[in-house]
């Protein structure tokens, strides 16, 4: 496990999941814009982010409620107690199984005493202003609220330059340019949550916590960055050099609005001005009664995510435009029996339930070829599907204490999943360029897996500060079907299905506190074997994308982190991964532009077996130091600064070469002064000083040459100036 706390959630200015990912080693996060909506990576094993059929390798369990849809990225991160990465399979302790880890987010929780603050932030790069509020105390000895509500607008970082133009494949069209500003991703977020803790015995605990979260961009494709290699100065699209546009990697785009004209009657068009729009509501409900020996703990969740946007093509030309609707819903249930009894002997056990259905609308056009006589519109293709999720398991654990030093535990779960599925193709056009499944053609498919996953550990205790650990884990993900933007005339019920992905390896570690537990040391060696790994096969060329079963991987290394407290003020920590991660078995997968069969593409596809995956580098690191000092009258500074470094990977799902992202550094640093009591703070805090400016994922750039690429890059450099009163 790597925690992290409130204060270094701040110091850091972690304000969403991908900031989050760099305060732990081999975890990155990045938001994306159409299909799940995110890349989650753990130790090198995640989920492409492009096909809506995918759930998350990685899994996020928001206070006990566990989601495996990446749309849950875009929850702001406010008020937060404490956020927890466990790395490696998780089948026991957070309700779904999960293959790669899990990022636990607790918020925090109504308080004894009246208090509260407001804190005020603007950040220099991206012009973005935050504002932040938190009251919290009883309404009376067994009733305690608490309100937590933050705002957000920025202008962005990347710099839009596309004016308006005459389309050079459309001649009497006059392309729009940057209508949303010249700047992206801009937009807003609204979050809020409220929870009520109800405690009228001292046995029995009732918590509720209600979010939401409003998130407002101008258009899916406002994180991308087209980018080339090869030489070329200056990208193209269907041959024709882009005005504007440069092939640098330097957060500078020439990205078109699309034309009025090609925009009428289009469902979700917003007239071709580019916009996305997400919607998310979670409560989690938590009951605890304590029993004389036991207690039993029910945890209830509801999510709700709803995605409308749209984008056009990388570029000035705008030949390629989509929208989407999209909906994910989510109710589950867990009921959770743990034992505390005096003896050698301890259970814990229990069940889960999860209903889920997610919504899928995707409307394309492509080359604006001519207008469907049936939707009036440049609409080549509508695609709508309906996938519907049921999940049960049982799960035990069995903790004995063999001697007061030596514990075995050993546990296991049992999942049984159902999904059902119905995708159609509502409109074709006879314009289309690529050929597609028939209209109203509906394709059905229902599937079921059934999964043990077994896990034991052995622990000794020499001393109070020591722990040696042996570990057998495994762990699970349903399989599904593959929810792509375009149904082809090769759509089947076959190709559409994917099967689960399974999981099973060894730990081993070492835990401890040192002088006078002022020192925290830990060490974690891990070697995992991955079957039925899913991945997803990319045609740029085609627009097309599916998901298979295509690979089998293995991830084996070492971690180790530390916390020494030197002083009563000063304070050092670090952590450092060292990860082998590759595919054992992958000699289908898809070629990429241009690669030829002197360079491996042997008869349409290609061999990665022994390639390492995506975003696992072998290396990454960090040092960081904290200092603190008094000013005289009880006013106090802080000082903080952290350096992280990272060794070069792969980006790209179909491994071409310019999709390397080379080794980078990342530096952080802050100041804070408070004034007596802490009830004034003033903070300037600056985050990735170095502006690394880092790939998470890329893939061949459609309708241009083999060179060009679309990626998402992280957010670059910060400088924050803050304010904040406490009461």
């Amino acid at each position: 496990v790597t925690a992290v706390t409130a204060e270094q959630l701040a110091v850091n200015n972690a304000t969403d999941l991908s900031k989050l990912a760099e305060l732990a080693p081999q975890v990155f996060i990045g938001e994306y814009g159409t299909g799940t909506g995110a890349v989650l990576t753990m130790r090198g094993i995640s989920s492409h982010p492009v096909d809506a059929g995918l759930e998350q390798s990685v899994l996020v369990a928001v206070d006990g409620v566990p989601i495996a849809n990446g749309g849950i990225i875009k929850t702001s991160l406010f008020d937060t107690r404490q956020v927890e990465f466990l790395q490696g399979p998780q089948a026991l302790f957070f309700g779904k199984n999960s293959p790669a880890g899990v990022i636990s987010l607790q918020s925090a929780d109504p308080t004894d005493q009246f208090e509260g603050f407001v804190r005020m932030g603007y950040e220099f790069e991206a012009k973005e202003r935050t504002v932040e509020g938190i009251l919290s105390g009883p309404f009376s000895d067994t009733f305690k609220v608490r309100l937590a509500l933050r705002a957000s607008e920025m202008d962005g970082w990347i710099r839009n330059v596309a004016g308006p133009i005459d389309d050079p494949i459309h001649p009497g069209i006059v392309l729009p340019g940057a209508t949303q500003g010249d700047s992206a991703p801009k937009g807003y977020n609204y979050g809020g949550r409220l929870t009520f803790l109800w405690t009228p015995s001292d046995d029995f605990e009732a918590n509720l916590k209600l979010n939401f979260d409003r998130q407002s961009l101008n258009g899916n494709t406002a994180y991308f960055e087209k980018f080339c290699t090869g030489g070329i100065t200056v990208p193209t699209y269907l041959g024709i050099p882009e005005v504007g546009a440069d092939c640098e990697r330097n957060r500078r785009v020439s990205d078109t609005a699309n034309a009025p004209e090609f925009s009428v009657n289009f469902p979700f068009g917003n007239g071709g001005e580019p916009y996305a729009d997400s919607d998310l509501f979670l409560a989690a409900l938590t009951l605890n009664k304590e029993f004389e020996g036991f207690s039993l703990t029910s945890t209830t969740g509801y999510y709700d995510k709803t995605h409308t946007g749209t984008g056009t093509s990388f570029g000035p030309y705008g030949e390629v435009y989509s929208s989407d609707d999209t909906g994910y819903e989510l109710v589950t249930q867990e009921l959770r029996l743990n034992t505390d009894s005096p003896g050698p002997v301890n259970f814990m056990g229990g069940l889960y339930f999860e209903h889920a259905s997610r919504r899928w609308f995707n409307a394309a056009d492509i080359l604006h070829l001519g207008i469907d006589p049936e939707t009036n519109s440049y609409v080549v293709s509508i695609t709508e599907a309906e996938t519907t999720f049921d999940a049960y398991s049982v799960f035990a654990q069995i903790r004995w204490d063999i001697t007061p030093s030596l514990e075995l535990t050993a546990g296991a779960r049992y999942s049984r999943d159902k999904r059902d599925n119905e995708q159609v193709n509502t409109a074709v056009s006879p314009f289309s360029p690529i050929a597609l499944l028939p209209k109203n053609r509906l394709i059905t498919i229902s599937s079921e897996d059934d999964n043990v996953s077994p896990e034991a550990t052995l622990s000794w205790r020499p001393g109070d500060d020591q722990t040696w650990y042996a570990a057998y884990k495994t762990g699970y993900k349903a399989g599904g079907f593959s929810n792509p933007a375009l149904m082809l005339a090769t759509a089947t019920p076959e190709n559409l299905t994917f099967g689960p992905e399974e999981t099973d390896g060894f730990e081993v570690g070492y835990k401890a506190e040192f002088l006078n537990r002022t020192l925290r040391l830990d060490v974690t060696g891990y070697r995992y074997e991955y079957d039925g790994l899913q991945v997803v096969a990319v045609n740029s060329q085609l627009f097309d994308f599916l998901i298979g079963n295509a690979a089998e991987a293995r991830t084996q290394g070492v971690t180790a982190s530390f916390d020494w407290l030197a002083t009563d003020r000063l304070s050092f920590d670090g952590n450092v991964g060292y990860n082998e991660a590759e595919y054992k078995k992958y000699r289908g997968a898809q070629c990429y532009p241009g690669q030829t069969a002197a360079l491996g593409c042997i008869g349409g596809v290609q061999n990665l077996s022994g390639r390492p995956l995506q975003r696992a580098p072998d290396l990454t690191f960090s040092l960081g130091a904290a200092y603190s000092a008094q000013l005289g009258s009880g006013w106090t500074i802080s000082y903080s600064i952290s350096g992280a470094h990272s060794a070069s990977y792969q980006t790209s799902s179909v491994y071409a070469p310019g999709a390397m992202q080379s080794a980078y550094w990342r530096l952080n640093a802050g100041v804070i002064v408070r004034t007596p009591l802490e009830k004034l703070e003033f903070a300037v805090l600056g985050r990735n000083l170095t502006d690394s400016y880092y790939l998470v994922t890329a893939d061949p750039s459609p309708l241009a040459s083999n060179d060009e690429f679309v990626g998402v890059f992280n957010r670059p450099r910060e400088v924050v100036v803050q304010f904040k009163y406490q009461f």
